[in-house]
């Protein structure tokens, strides 16, 4: 008796911690910028916590060599059987995004070359299918997208119709299924930002869609600014043939990158304040507009659309401490057991 008591116990207590679990979608690009080889082991970490439970991640470029990486760093962060999808299409593919080199990476081809040679986009499913299957299968309103990189793959699925996945369109699922939308982009209230800048007419499309007039979950916007002085990398005796983050910075000339995605997905993960650690602050709501032809930002608190401007609350310090080595099992872990 005693003995089945002492396992619905523990059934049960395993049950509280995986609802507790955020369902998280990472949707980023992952190509020119070598940010993402830091933010990627941190991701897999907090799952590693029971923070969140990923149920896809997608890289939004077109590089052929970004969802490989995203791939490397799952098998790395122990969860070989992440579910990936792949932006299959060129976009994005305006003069913005060439002129930037949007699409291209010194750094990706290598890496995949080392860690897991052979692999490119072709082998992953799109996408869109991944979206679409990922918020199927979640009750409603109980997934945060982040989205860090391009729009191209959350317009692709706003885009799609019914079909043998799911019987709702993908407006229908986002605004079912989603709870929150966090992203990485823009300089606020008004500025010019690469993610934005080389996918200017996607973001456009995105944020004059998705508004809360039109029956979508709120919008998070984290700045350029927020993340500039936050910065984090592999530990300092990590070797570049068995650490793929340390190999990828190295490959790209650097030993830290700002933290950026990481404070997005950080947001989405634990809100605005946690455990009695206040990390952001999150602004009145608002409207933010992006150019279709520059990318160019700008935020107004004229008409309530949802969309939300979050600054940090806790300094660079602070939030740099957290995420350096933190990705690897050291520090923020040892700290924070």
């Amino acid at each position: 008796m005693r003995v089945w008591t002492l396992l619905g116990l523990l059934a049960l207590v395993a049950g509280t911690a995986a609802a507790q679990q955020q369902r998280l979608i990472y949707d980023d690009d992952c190509s020119l910028d070598v940010d993402c080889v830091a933010t990627l082991p941190i991701l897999h970490a907090l799952e590693d916590r029971g923070e969140v439970k990923i149920l896809a991640m997608v890289a939004d470029s077109a590089d052929p060599f970004s969802a490989p990486v995203m791939r490397v760093f799952a098998k790395y962060g122990g969860h070989p059987k992440t579910v990936i999808g792949a932006n299959q299409s060129d976009d994005p593919a305006n003069p913005l995004c060439r002129k930037n080199t949007c699409n291209d990476s010194v750094w990706a081809e290598k890496l995949v070359a080392r860690f897991d040679p052979g692999d490119t986009r072709a082998k992953f499913p799109d996408c869109v299918k991944v979206y679409r299957r990922a918020l199927e299968k979640q009750p409603e309103h109980s997934v945060d997208v982040v989205a860090t990189g391009f729009a191209t793959c959350l317009n692709q699925l706003l885009a799609s119709p019914a079909d043998a996945i799911s019987p709702l369109s993908g407006v229908e699922l986002v605004k079912r299924k989603v709870k929150l939308l966090s992203v990485m982009g823009g300089r606020y209230p008004e500025g010019v930002e690469w993610n934005f800048e080389c996918d200017a007419p996607g973001f456009h499309s995105l944020f004059a869609k998705w508004t809360r007039q039109d029956g979508f979950p709120p919008v998070y916007l984290n700045g350029f600014a927020n993340g500039l002085n936050v910065l984090a990398g592999a530990p300092a005796d990590a070797l570049e043939t068995v650490n793929p983050t340390r190999y990828g910075l190295r490959l790209a000339g650097t030993d830290q990158r700002p933290m950026w995605d990481m404070l997005s997905v950080l947001f989405a993960a634990r809100g605005a304040a946690y455990r009695g650690t206040t990390y952001f602050t999150v602004g009145a709501p608002g409207t933010v507009e992006v150019d279709a032809a520059t990318g160019a930002d700008t935020w107004s608190a004229g008409v309530d659309s949802g969309h939300y401007v979050i600054t940090n609350a806790a300094s660079d310090q602070v939030l740099s401490a957290l995420f350096d080595g933190y990705a690897h099992k050291s520090g923020f872990l040892a700290k924070e057991k």
